[in-house]
């Protein structure tokens, strides 16, 4: 009864303060929409997705499937589309928590393709996030107004002077879906400092702090007689549980941004995988905090339960990332709108081909006879779920995977000078032509323009596996300079630590046999010791301002955005300090999903006739060499 009372006693205050907020004269309304007494019980079912960062194809993944290690073909909009429709009814809603931007369907198609396949899904909710934004207001604009779905957020506002503006109207705080004659509020909220911070958002868009506008929305349904509500996050898992610890109404948060894996532990490991959230989380919502959060007893479940601000459970769930999985959440409410009883699990689509390695290592197809005894196996799993491809989805990736097959031979730029990849450089003077990587000079640059809040960029040599060759290249030879399933990964961190970073790179390179290790960077230079010890093989690092271009001595206290590869990320080729800092706070560090060769096809495209110019000396990581 306390639940019941509590959650009461919250929708009269939230209707007495919209009242008052906005001058309504409720009291002679025949509606009875707002008494209690129209609510009844009815059952909900969630359908949900995040985080495909235009992932839209399914991709190879080795799974353990009999305690075998196995290669599947996961995933994709194909597949996800239809376990979809298997567990659409009418009693069920379909979001979408966002995230575009990460591979070459965004490079070339601008998440065109991306919404066409949401239209067909017919979406019920679409929440914005931060890299909706990567190519500014008019392109996300036309995205909008392409959809026929409604687009969430309820703490982005355009003003007039963005391309924004045009399609504010269709940029909803919030949706009402009617279930069996109930209301469902469906909310929409993105994580303002990352969006304002690491998207090319412009400053016509005004953003309001997230849990203000999450209460607000709330308010605004429970005055409409809606005690049922869903808010579709794109902040975090965490702060999606901060939000449910502090938003009065909550019942249900489907969130996304930090590509968290959560379940049952043990039906996780039994098909190779684990949770994964505990090093993936944006920073905590101004003023607020994420402490005690990780111990939480249901943390890392699906549903993960949290006791409301009033008493009340709130259940959040997020659905992994890159088209890999797809949320069944299954809901019971009662006519007071509280959860009474729930149930779900993340499905992963797969195909019905499987390979297993043979007595040479490699994978093959396996026989009839162990086919069907996995099939047996994913029959029995409530993750794995064999599912045909949607011939509907495929005719619309079609044209669009074609065109970007073809474009991998066609010609994308020019290399005005040869950009080799010798890996450690040899001695040179200061003002002398320098040695060393041009070629991982060049894809640092492109790193660093990977995103406006990047300082600098460090790339290992090894990293680079060619040369750029003097004349024309096609997006085929720069996926060959670049061929790993590497992401660009930004971390703050201070000074200090970027010195210590590079040195540790710089002397395992010299030292170990791993010359693919040395570092090679954008927005910084400095002077190479080869003989020097563990910590004075890299000495006088300047950075350069981002804004002004000015050089000046690297500050050991400031604090810096610093873009590489999610391989060195981990700490491997010695990079140890960019696993160090990102274990003492995984708030730094962030994940962009962009695929590794990506910043250098786009950095061809941005230059002037697509040309790439002779290296600019001054600008040069190494300013000199000594033996």
């Amino acid at each position: 009864m306390n639940m019941y009372f509590s959650k009461w006693k919250g929708f009269l205050l939230s209707l007495l303060l919209l009242v008052g907020l906005t001058g309504l004269a409720g009291c002679g309304d025949n509606n009875d929409d707002n008494n209690d007494e129209s609510h009844h019980a009815v059952d909900l079912r969630v359908i949900h997705t995040n985080d495909h960062h235009s992932y839209l194809d399914s991709s190879s993944y080795d799974l353990t499937i009999n305690n075998v290690a196995t290669r599947v073909d996961m995933g994709g909009f194909s597949r996800l589309s239809t376990v979809i429709e298997e567990e659409r009814n009418d009693h069920s809603i379909v979001v979408n928590s966002g995230e575009l931007s990460g591979t070459l369907y965004f490079s070339l198609f601008k998440g065109e393709p991306d919404f066409k396949i949401f239209n067909e899904l017919h979406l019920d909710g679409y929440t914005l996030g931060n890299h909706e934004f990567d190519e500014g207001d008019g392109r996300l604009a036309e995205l909008i107004g392409m959809a026929n779905f409604p687009i969430l957020s309820s703490n982005m506002t355009p003003e007039p002077a963005s391309p924004l503006y045009a399609v504010k109207d269709d940029i909803k705080p919030y949706v009402i879906k009617n279930i069996d004659g109930e209301k469902i509020g469906i909310i929409g909220v993105l994580k303002v400092e990352k969006t304002k911070n690491s998207s090319l958002v412009s400053d016509d868009v005004t953003f309001t702090e997230e849990i203000t506008a999450a209460n607000q929305a709330v308010a605004e349904l429970e005055a409409q007689g809606v005690n049922k509500i869903v808010l579709v996050s794109h902040v975090g898992y965490y702060n999606d549980i901060v939000f449910a610890q502090n938003v009065p109404g909550l019942d249900i948060i489907v969130g996304g941004d930090t590509h968290s894996l959560i379940g049952n532990e043990s039906e996780l490991e039994q098909i190779g995988l684990s949770r994964v959230y505990a090093n993936d989380q944006t920073g905590p919502f101004a003023g607020y905090t994420h402490d005690g959060i990780a111990e939480l007893d249901t943390i890392g479940s699906y549903p993960t339960l949290v006791t409301g601000p009033e008493g009340d459970p709130v259940y959040v769930v997020t659905a992994w990332s890159y088209a890999r999985a797809v949320g069944i959440l299954d809901v019971a409410f009662s006519a007071e709108g509280i959860v009474e009883n729930i149930n779900g699990n993340i499905v992963i689509p797969i195909g019905d081909t499987f390979q297993q390695k043979d007595a040479n290592n490699a994978y093959v197809e396996v026989s009839d006879t162990v086919k069907s005894e996995i099939l047996t196996a994913v029959d029995a799993s409530p993750i794995l779920r064999v599912a045909d491809v949607n011939p509907t989805i495929e005719a619309i990736l079609e044209p669009y995977r074609d065109e970007m097959i073809a474009t991998q031979t066609e010609v994308v730029g020019s290399v005005s000078e040869t950009m080799s990849n010798t890996r450690i450089p040899t001695a040179f003077a200061a003002g002398e032509t320098p040695t060393g990587s041009y070629a991982g000079q060049v894809v640092a640059d492109a790193f660093k323009r990977t995103n406006i809040a990047i300082d600098v960029a460090i790339q290992n040599a090894g990293g680079v596996r060619a040369n750029l060759l003097e004349g024309d290249i096609t997006l085929g030879q720069l996926i060959e300079v670049l061929p790993f399933s590497n992401t660009v990964v930004m971390i703050k961190m201070k000074g200090s630590d970027i010195v210590k970073v590079l040195n540790e790179g710089a002397y395992y390179s010299l030292n170990s046999g791993s010359t693919g290790a040395f570092p090679y960077a954008s927005g910084l230079r400095y002077d190479v010791n080869l003989s020097g010890d563990e910590t004075h093989v890299i000495t006088n690092v300047e950075v350069q301002d981002r804004t002004s271009g000015v050089w000046s001595d690297i500050a050991a206290d400031t604090v810096y955005t610093v873009a590489t590869n999610s391989f060195t990320a981990q700490g491997k080729d010695n990079y140890l300090t960019f696993a160090t800092v990102r274990e003492a706070d995984s708030t730094v560090y962030e994940d962009t999903s962009i695929l590794y060769y990506v910043p250098l096809l786009d950095y061809f495209e941005s230059l002037p006739d697509n040309i790439l110019p002779a290296l600019d000396l001054s600008e040069y990581c190494l300013k000199s060499v000594t033996e």
